[in-house]
């Protein structure tokens, strides 16, 4: 079974892709997901995007002008994703689904792969990307209105194929709070230090284990906490305290609860200023925490 590693290794893991098929943000309703309060099941638009890396060029599509072998029609792509939501959906419609296991019943409708237990579902005899020959796939599932202060939820995916096409060799999975906007005191100056200013924070959560509980709405409610609580003078320092904080109360607890074998997270966060600079959108930082190097190192 291939292992799950994060999403920079899956998506530069080999040479540099010549022909791309993309479809963006196709509309479609999830009916059991969980909403910005954490009520669930509630039904929910999802914005969902694809783009598949081929592993030989267009010849015979280019050469005829015609959908040939050689490619994969954006209108076939488009109906697949949406059935395999409608068909995913209808399994149980009581239980709240998981955007990873929504994530990856795409993937599986659409190569006949499967990285996981398969949905109860029967496969359809010929998936789209049986016959054009996947090297990548990059999925994304996005909730806009799964958050209170930010832009939406989102789950994203990239998968790598064998030469053969029947085996996935490298995964990722990959959570995120889009662009919270949180006002805190935060700055060198004397000006900032006296009121709040909104911060913009994106959460991503790689090497997301999917058998960890999507628990979002809780995720944002400690993120926005721990930042409104918060008077540092870096965004730097801020960054840490809050990855600090989601490990301790969102990660740890997950992973001293559940018997399963884990992966261990990495977080990385994303702070801007908006008006921090005049001239300029925003000044912003990025950070990559590990997890379990972070948790191991306040233990001792």
């Amino acid at each position: 079974m291939a292992e799950l590693e994060s999403t920079w290794n899956v998506k530069h893991s080999a040479r540099e892709p010549h022909t791309i098929i993309c479809v963006s943000n196709l509309q479609t309703l999830l009916p059991t997901v969980t909403d910005a309060w954490g009520r669930c099941p509630v039904s929910q638009p999802a914005l969902i995007s694809c783009a598949v890396s081929l592993r030989e060029p267009f010849t015979s599509a280019s050469a005829e002008d015609a959908v040939t072998k050689s490619t994969v029609h954006y209108g076939t792509l488009s109906k697949t994703i949406l059935e395999a939501c409608n068909r995913f959906s209808s399994v149980d419609l009581k239980k709240p689904m998981k955007l990873s296991q929504v994530l990856l019943c795409i993937q599986w409708w659409m190569t006949g792969i499967s990285i996981q237990t398969k949905p109860d579902l029967e496969m359809p005899t010929n998936p789209c990307l049986c016959s054009a020959g996947a090297d990548l796939i990059v999925l994304e599932v996005m909730l806009p209105k799964a958050s209170l202060l930010g832009s939406g939820v989102r789950i994203k995916g990239a998968f790598r194929y064998d030469e053969s096409n029947t085996v996935v060799t490298a995964y990722s999975l990959m959570l995120e709070l889009c662009s919270l906007r949180i006002p805190t005191v935060i700055g060198v100056n004397l000006n900032e230090k006296l009121v709040k200013q909104v911060v913009v924070i994106s959460v991503q959560i790689d090497r997301y284990d999917r058998n960890l509980d999507e628990a979002f709405h809780e995720l944002e409610q400690i993120t926005v906490k721990s930042v409104e609580e918060s008077s540092f003078q870096t965004l730097e320092a801020l960054g840490k305290h809050i990855g600090s904080i989601i490990i301790k109360r969102f990660i740890q607890p997950q992973i001293y609860v559940s018997q399963k074998s884990f992966t261990w997270p990495t977080i990385r966060l994303k702070l801007s200023k908006p008006t921090a600079v005049t001239l300029a959108d925003a000044p912003t930082v990025e950070m990559l925490i590990d997890t379990r190097g972070n948790l191991e190192s306040e233990e001792k």
